[in-house]
């Protein structure tokens, strides 16, 4: 059996081998390509949403904020007594919001109520 194996079959197997390995080899390099192609509008469809999802939260945040301040701001102009936790998160609420770019009208609040001696 193996007397009647040629050259040219040997030449046949070896250039089927090298066209499969070739052909693996282009599908491996091309594959990642493909995928990323079908999957470019889902992605950027999701990137769109998380991008307006971020939007909605920091306004979120930013209300939450304002109606806390407000709220703390109010208390103290009236003469309420805040407790000194209240008054330690009220700073950080008001540092949080100035990060945030918050309003200045909160932040004149704020100064008043320092040099009224409320705060």
């Amino acid at each position: 059996m193996l007397d009647s194996i040629t050259f040219a079959d040997v030449s046949t197997a070896v250039t089927v081998l090298v066209g499969f390995l070739g052909g693996i080899g282009y599908l491996k390099k091309n594959l990642k390509i493909w995928i990323a192609k079908a999957l470019e509008e889902q992605l950027e469809s999701i990137d769109k949403d998380m991008k307006c999802l971020k939007s909605r939260l920091d306004k979120v945040d930013m209300e939450g904020c304002k109606n806390y301040l407000v709220r703390c701001i109010a208390e103290m102009e009236h003469g309420h007594q805040i407790s000194e936790t209240e008054l330690e998160r009220f700073w950080e609420q008001y540092e949080h919001y100035e990060k945030i770019g918050g309003n200045s009208y909160i932040m004149r609040k704020v100064e008043q109520l320092k040099s009224d001696g409320k705060l």
